[in-house]
């Protein structure tokens, strides 16, 4: 009776543990968010996986960089405070607790959200893919300062399904889309860039 005690307080205490690689909107990634300065993270990560530089022309760090899986971008302003962090990519660790990770498809997100929403057209612009509203779905409130980004239209599994009218539609600049529109939900795009902003 002992034994299966230990066992069960073991297993237990196995479930509690935090998650390391929990997004948390207004907190951070993990154990790294605005609560830690740049010279704290550096100390935190083996030589060569902390690197500083511009992101966009802003100046930024990274950690974890030489993971494509756990890579982090940090932009910072003038005193090096963190303003922003975002994962970029097509599949990685990191993920919210409703799931969402990079590579999270449109239908997912709509699934998640409980409703459509609304995002910026997959065009050659700096806003392309950028989920611009929820709907007042699920997502709506806690998201609020997340901003998820999908992928150009070409990097989707439905974009060769597409007729070119379709194409024409969900890659003009300027645009705002739909979730549920026939296009977009063929196109069914994914998500490529995760960013919290403090």
């Amino acid at each position: 009776m002992k034994k299966w005690l230990c066992a069960l307080l073991l297993v237990g205490g196995a479930l509690a543990k935090p998650d390391p690689y929990l997004i948390v909107p207004g907190r951070g990634f993990g154990a790294y968010g605005p609560s830690l300065t740049l010279a704290q993270m550096e100390k935190k990560m083996v030589p060569g996986d902390y690197l500083e530089g511009e992101s966009l022309g802003r100046p930024s760090a990274e950690i974890f960089a030489m993971d494509p899986f756990l890579r982090i971008t940090m932009v910072v302003n003038h005193r090096r405070q963190i303003r922003s962090m975002f994962v970029h990519g097509y599949m990685g660790k990191w993920h919210t607790a409703e799931g969402i990770r990079l590579g999270t498809s449109l239908a997912r997100l709509e699934q998640i959200n409980g409703r459509p929403f609304r995002f910026h057209a997959l065009s050659n612009r700096l806003e392309s893919g950028r989920i611009i509203d929820w709907q007042g779905g699920n997502l709506a409130r806690r998201f609020a300062k997340v901003r998820l980004t999908f992928a150009s239209a070409m990097h989707s599994e439905g974009y060769s399904a597409l007729t070119d009218q379709e194409k024409i539609r969900v890659e003009k600049a300027g645009l705002i889309l739909r979730s549920n529109e026939p296009p977009t939900r063929k196109l069914n795009p994914i998500v490529e860039t995760i960013e919290l902003a403090f």
